[in-house]
């Protein structure tokens, strides 16, 4: 097995790599590739997987840690490019809203995309047991 780190806040000086607030991991095993959260953005996810020569149609299936945007922000753009169908692992509780409090008000933070977007593109797989 070999973990890449595709997205997180820092990067080496001089690396081709992005850095954004939020996190990835590529997870390879003699099974195949899971991609494990999607970082903030589809633009550094995207530049990221290019840049480690991962080719997002290589990728066998998601999984989400939590839906706050830090880890689903790249999830669109991923899709975009995946395979029909592939299958995603989260909790149950992925499409509840989520919200942060700044200066009196409150933002979203959770996952932009619907149920219904993400039964379209890929294969749910919501439990709140642990997944192989």
């Amino acid at each position: 097995m070999e973990t890449t780190c595709v997205v997180d806040n820092s990067v080496k000086l001089g690396s081709r790599l992005w850095g954004e607030h939020g996190v990835a991991f590529f997870i390879a095993t003699d099974a195949g590739g899971v991609l494990f959260d999607t970082g903030d953005s589809g633009t550094v996810l995207m530049h990221n997987l290019k840049a480690l020569a991962i080719d997002p149609e290589a990728i066998d299936a998601i999984a989400l840690s939590h839906a706050h945007v830090d880890h689903t922000g790249g999830l669109a753009a991923l899709l975009e490019r995946a395979r029909p169908g592939l299958p995603l692992y989260a909790n149950p509780g992925l499409f509840r809203e989520r919200f942060s409090k700044r200066k009196g008000g409150y933002s979203s933070v959770g996952l932009s995309l619907t149920r219904e977007t993400l039964e379209a593109r890929t294969t749910l797989h919501l439990s709140d047991e642990p997944q192989e």
